[in-house]
């Protein structure tokens, strides 16, 4: 059972910190540091046993005695700012304290309903000359499924489908990116299924290369089309028998989204 307690005043949820962030909706009482052994996910230390997750994402964990991994920072929010860029990909407008110690702070950023789904840790520890001596760093992080963070996926690129359910599907049963900025593709989309990728719209200078056919926005879906279950905005999702293309929209309306015949990405 996580260790979270619900605040009793709701006073601390409308109140920063000290240095003006905002307590998250709960508190945390668990260790914010432990060794790979004692943690849930031993790759994600301490961060790792904080989130609560339907399908668990990913984390990570710094725990040499010396922290020589990268620079270390002069305050914990200034740690915050430092890692903005680093693997754990998390904003750190986002965060929220939900626990700290005169040496280790934990940050969360919760659901709607309190619950943390991504942590973040950061200690103020011994650092090598390299690093910048001793000083706060991130120690641990984990995240779960982005899509159990719906606003946060949809900010970085990641579409939000639901199962028949009506639940969000996992990056491992379904993940449909925007396009990449940098490659100016962002009126394409990425879906990744079933070991497959179809892609909306794809440019015209690519259909030669990476497709047998083109995309096509008004199409009848066949009779013998696959059923995924899959929906996002009103639009359901349909794979050919083959598996060579996807439908997405209405049985009698849908957009063909062709596969690709070979790897498709931009540097």
């Amino acid at each position: 059972m996580r260790r979270l307690l619900a605040l009793a005043l709701l006073v601390p949820l409308l109140a920063g910190c000290e240095d003006g962030r905002e307590q998250a909706a709960r508190t945390y009482d668990g260790p914010l540091f432990v060794t790979r052994a004692e943690a849930t996910h031993p790759e994600a230390g301490a961060a790792g046993d904080v989130v609560d997750c339907d399908t668990w994402g990913t984390g990570g964990f710094e725990d040499a005695e010396v922290y020589g991994e990268g620079a270390t920072a002069d305050s914990a929010e200034q740690a915050l700012e430092w890692g903005e860029h680093g693997p754990y990909g998390l904003d750190p407008d986002d965060l929220r304290v939900a626990a700290e110690t005169d040496d280790r702070v934990l940050y969360v950023v919760e659901a709607d309903d309190g619950t943390p789904k991504q942590a973040l840790v950061v200690h103020d520890g011994e650092g090598t000359e390299g690093a910048g001596g001793d000083g706060w760093y991130v120690e641990s992080w984990a995240q779960c499924d982005p899509v159990e963070l719906p606003a946060y996926a949809e900010e970085i690129g990641l579409q939000v489908w639901t199962d028949a359910d009506g639940r969000p599907v996992p990056k491992s049963g379904l993940e449909a990116w925007v396009g990449p900025e940098h490659c100016g593709w962002e009126s394409m989309v990425f879906l990744y299924l079933g070991g497959r990728t179809y892609v909306r719209e794809p440019q015209r200078d690519l259909w030669a290369d990476y497709f047998t056919e083109k995309y096509a926005a008004h199409v009848t879906v066949p009779a013998d089309a696959v059923d995924t279950g899959f929906e996002r905005d009103g639009d359901h999702l349909w794979l050919a028998a083959d598996r060579s293309r996807a439908y997405v929209g209405a049985r009698d309306d849908a957009e063909l989204w062709p596969a690709t015949v070979q790897d498709l990405g931009c540097a």
